[in-house]
């Protein structure tokens, strides 16, 4: 069975300290942001009145608990078969939020909204758990691609995270099934455009006939 407790020691070990980040103007520590616990720490630690300073000196045990909040979201309550897929879910929303999550969504061929579902957990489940988790690796790539000047100097560290988290995840391969699908169908989109362009153009046809007449 998939859980959070399986992905504990990666994410302790990538987000152990508190780090302050200039370009955001906030603090980070055990890889939760300021806003982020602002916004959480009255419901998953019973603070209510939430500062830097606790923050800062938050404990591992307080940390497991917001790792435990965005992995029940990414993984639609462990609705996710397998726990290499699950940490490719996981790794998405704590990383990249509702737009890591619409990666995977746009990859797999469901509507990208950001939020996990049962129509995202349906499709993710058909794929082959280290086709959905090599598309972390991908969304790196293109980032730093994309926008060098902001991720240039960050990638090495990002593709290190992911050489280890697909280490730590490669030992759920064994569980796989060998129906499962193993390519991402690209044309699978670019199929249903045509239909659109093509029934378009029908119509257009049948519009000009018509006006013949």
């Amino acid at each position: 069975m998939v859980s959070f407790v399986n992905i504990l020691p990666f994410v302790r070990k990538w987000e152990g300290g508190e780090v302050y980040f200039p370009t955001e103007g906030q603090w980070t520590n055990r890889g939760v942001q300021w806003t982020t616990y602002k916004a959480l720490a009255p419901k998953l630690l019973g603070i209510p009145n939430p500062t830097v300073e606790g923050l800062r000196s938050m404990t591992e045990a307080q940390g497991d608990k917001f790792i435990e909040y965005f992995w029940n979201k990414a993984t639609f309550n462990n609705s996710i078969t397998n726990q290499a897929t699950a940490n490719a879910f996981f790794e998405m929303l704590w990383g990249g939020g509702g737009s890591g999550i619409k990666w995977l969504q746009k990859k797999i061929g469901v509507y990208s909204d950001g939020s996990v579902g049962p129509k995202t957990v349906a499709a993710a489940n058909k794929f082959n758990p280290e086709t959905i988790l090599n598309e972390v690796l991908k969304r790196f790539n293109y980032l730093a691609t994309a926008n060098p000047a902001k991720y240039g100097e960050v990638i090495d560290g990002w593709r290190n995270r992911f050489n280890d988290l697909y280490a730590q995840s490669k030992m759920y391969f064994a569980s796989i099934e060998d129906n499962l699908l193993k390519e991402i169908p690209e044309s699978k989109k670019k199929s249903k455009w045509w239909l659109l362009l093509l029934a378009a153009g029908g119509g257009y046809l049948i519009y000009k006939n018509i006006n013949k007449k």
